[in-house]
């Protein structure tokens, strides 16, 4: 039985001369794996380059089941990115987040609203032309509360540190690599709490940004089974000097 369907490209792996596995974050399934003809020609329709990470799609395909392979026909972009593919520090941005959810939704069944929370926040980062240097950690924050790890910020007061493990604010001041100190466990709070729309009233410098990057990328690792270090972190960090 074919449905219709759309969905964000997480990666795609070679199979052969001939195809390629791709891995999608699916609106009606959540994480799911397509043989796809790997060929380039207008002939064939391109597929091959329309599955680039952070691709939004819009398709057919066969739902059979006890198959981990599907197939996919009717093949089109939902949407056409405007800026990032040619924004240096977009591009590198959206690199980075398309390395976390690869290895985040990776076993995420269907859930509508976080599949709409990342269609819906890239389009706002491909739209916005000021305010958005916040956004990868916004984003990620709110991802963490999809996945169930966000951090608590009901226990948050005022000159309390963060701690990485336990996900939550603290008093203590005991130095330790997963607590963070009181004046970043602020910036994580004030991340937490606000929307796309007002984060740019944060106040933070390049070096804050760098910084709290790295601490969620370590969260992320704490909180998620088999979270690799994340690689397009250094070339971020290059762009962003």
């Amino acid at each position: 039985m074919y449905i219709d369907d759309k969905g964000l490209v997480l990666r795609t792996i070679k199979y052969d001369d001939k195809s390629f596995i791709a891995h999608l974050f699916t609106a009606s399934r959540g994480h799911t794996t397509f043989m796809v003809n790997a060929s380039r020609s207008k002939r064939s329709g391109g597929n091959a380059r329309l599955f680039q990470p952070l691709s939004f799609l819009s398709f057919q395909w066969d739902i059979k089941p006890n198959t981990t392979l599907h197939r996919m026909k009717e093949v089109h972009l939902l949407f056409t990115l405007q800026d990032i593919p040619y924004h240096p520090v977009k591009r590198s941005v959206s690199m980075l987040l398309a390395e976390f959810m690869v290895h985040t939704l990776n076993n995420e069944a269907k859930n509508t609203d976080l599949y709409n929370y990342i269609e819906h926040s890239i389009q706002w980062y491909d739209a916005a032309t000021d305010g958005y240097a916040n956004f990868h950690l916004v984003f990620l924050l709110k991802l963490a509360r999809f996945l169930g790890f966000a951090p608590n910020t009901e226990d948050y007061t005022e000159g309390y540190c963060f701690d990485l493990t336990r996900g939550c604010f603290t008093p203590s001041e005991i130095h330790a690599d997963t607590l963070l100190c009181s004046t970043d466990a602020t910036l994580l709070y004030h991340l937490s709490t606000t929307n796309y729309e007002a984060m740019s009233t944060i106040a933070m410098s390049r070096h804050d940004r760098a910084r709290l990057i790295r601490y969620l990328a370590a969260y992320y690792e704490l909180h998620t089974p088999a979270f690799p270090s994340i690689k397009s972190l250094e070339i971020l960090q290059e762009v962003m000097e």
